[in-house]
C-alpha cells in the first residue's frame, strides 16, 4: 500500500494537494491541501510479518473570508472513503488566512 497515493487519489479532486510544503504555480488556486504522515509499527511477532499505523495530517488552506465548509466535509468523506479513520478536526486559523488540520490514521503491513 503507498500512502501517498491514497492520499493524491482522494484529495487531488477537492483542491491542489502536495506532500508537505505547497509550492503552487503562479496563477494557482489560493485554497489547497498538504498531508504530513509518521508511522508507528504495531503487531510485530515471531510469526507475523507486523504493521505500521500511518498517523496523518491533513491541511486545508484557504483565503480568508472563504466559505470552507462545503470542501471541509469533502475532505472528511474523501479520507473516509479511502479507509482512513474518520478525521478528528481543529481550525488552525488567524489573521493569514483559514487552516484546516484534519487527522487520521490508517495500518497497512510492514515491508
Amino acid at each position: 500500500m503507498n500512502v501517498d497515493r491514497l492520499l493524491y487519489t482522494a484529495l487531488n479532486k477537492i483542491a491542489g494537494v502536495q506532500a508537505g510544503d505547497y509550492e503552487p504555480d503562479e496563477g494557482a488556486e489560493e485554497t489547497y491541501i498538504t498531508y504530513n504522515y509518521f508511522t508507528t509499527p504495531d503487531d510485530f511477532g515471531d510469526d507475523e510479518p507486523g504493521h505500521e499505523v500511518y498517523s496523518v495530517q491533513v491541511h486545508l488552506f484557504c483565503p480568508p473570508g472563504v466559505n470552507s465548509l462545503a470542501t471541509r466535509r469533502k475532505i472528511k468523506k474523501a479520507l473516509k472513503a479511502a479507509d482512513f479513520t474518520y478525521p478528528r478536526y481543529t481550525d488552525a486559523t488567524d489573521l493569514d488566512g483559514q487552516h484546516h488540520i484534519f487527522e487520521c490514521m490508517i495500518a497497512a503491513e510492514a515491508e
